[in-house]
């Protein structure tokens, strides 16, 4: 635990850990980024309380033409979101998406900007409060079992830097997904409802109960046949620096016929309805399930940190999610946390040993170099809670 009386840990007497409470912080910042420069950023705001729809209602007939339907308070902050490159000469809003509870947007920056992107943050939110002030009513049927005295959206931004023309592209795709995402939750909460304590009988040197933070469908774990998705550095040429040092973070040049012989006899053994289970930690673990999900096969990915309370699967993993395709977990014992989490060496073999003993007799053999297996076996315990 950290001794700073500033740091934002607390004791969780049901985890029996100290951990961060960083969940879905809305004053997230990238602290070496200048708000001021050039930029595009993928903006979420939420309301102050989430559980009234004030915006909109979910509508359509089906995943495919659904929408929200704004109420009149909906449309007017929608009109007013329009109006910010009236107020902040210098950024454009790329699109939008007003959901039941919560706002998204994408801002450029295409110039300068007077003042830092939260000062025009903090106008458009102190507008939105105006509106809903001035006419509560607005928000229809919901608007009486939530005073006005208070703002409207809850304190903060979420803001995603988007760094290219393709970070932008995915998150106005991401923006014209959401009201079919919401409701494919809808219909399919069972496969996106967070378990905070899924129990699983694995051997780890002895059978144990382990304890996992879950999201998806956990019938996959009782597939009677659930491979084991494992792929060393060796299986590709990866590129180096003038020095020879290896880049191991950027992508491989090249990948070897074993590899290729790796990932058709996978892919093979899917589609007649096995369970592949990965940490995804290797690029050649990644490709394999990056394109097992893709031909909509059965996949248990292992997480390196815990989930949000509000998170959900990105991507197309969201998709193999609704079809019960999916399932992600994660050691009981390890946090969210909303930043990156750097992969350490022993987090690396505890999730390989996790792999190992999902998979059962279809295992792969993994040479754990410089690690007892035993010390490997007692990590993994800890981390999974093992009773």
């Amino acid at each position: 635990m950290p001794n700073s009386p500033t740091s934002q840990w607390h004791y969780d007497e049901e985890l029996g850990a100290w951990i961060r409470n960083t969940i879905h912080q809305m004053g997230r910042r990238c602290h070496n980024w200048d708000y001021s420069g050039l930029g595009a950023y993928l903006i979420t705001l939420t309301q102050k309380n989430r559980r009234i729809p004030l915006l909109g209602q979910l509508a359509g007939t089906c995943a495919a033409d659904a929408h929200i339907a704004l109420t009149e308070l909906g449309q007017r902050i929608e009109a007013h979101l329009l109006r910010i490159p009236e107020f902040s000469p210098g950024l454009e809003v790329l699109g939008y998406q007003l959901m039941p509870e919560h706002l998204h947007f994408v801002l450029r920056a295409f110039r300068r900007l007077a003042k830092p992107l939260g000062i025009a943050l903090r106008g458009f939110k102190g507008g939105c409060s105006k509106i809903y002030w001035e006419a509560p009513g607005l928000a229809g049927d919901c608007a009486p079992a939530l005073p006005s005295a208070g703002p409207l959206f809850s304190p903060g931004y979420v803001d995603n830097i988007l760094f290219d023309d393709t970070a932008v592209a995915n998150a106005l795709a991401y923006l014209r997904a959401n009201p079919r995402r919401l409701w494919e939750k809808r219909v399919h909460p069972e496969c996106f409802t967070l378990l905070r304590d899924l129990p699983v009988r694995l051997r780890l040197g002895s059978e144990v109960t382990a304890h996992f933070s879950a999201i998806g469908n956990q019938h996959l774990l009782e597939a009677p046949t659930r491979l084991q998705v494992q792929c060393s550095r060796s299986h590709f040429a990866y590129q180096r620096t003038f020095d020879g040092t290896l880049l191991k973070d950027a992508p491989p040049a090249m990948c070897t016929p074993d590899f290729q012989e790796k990932l058709a006899g996978l892919l093979g053994t899917a589609a007649h309805g096995a369970v592949l289970v990965s940490p995804c930690i290797s690029h050649g673990e990644k490709e394999i399930v990056r394109q097992a999900c893709q031909a909509g096969y059965k996949v248990i990915v292992l997480a390196n940190k815990g989930f949000s309370t509000l998170g959900k699967p990105g991507g197309r993993l969201f998709d193999q999610c609704a079809k019960g395709n999916l399932l992600m977990l994660a050691p009981a014992a390890w946090p969210y946390l909303p930043e990156e989490k750097p992969i350490t060496r022993m987090d690396a073999c505890i999730l390989n040993r996790l792999a190992q003993a999902i998979a059962d007799q279809y295992a792969v053999e993994i040479r754990y170099r410089g690690i007892v297996p035993a010390q490997i076996d007692e990590e993994t315990r800890l981390a999974v809670k093992a009773e």
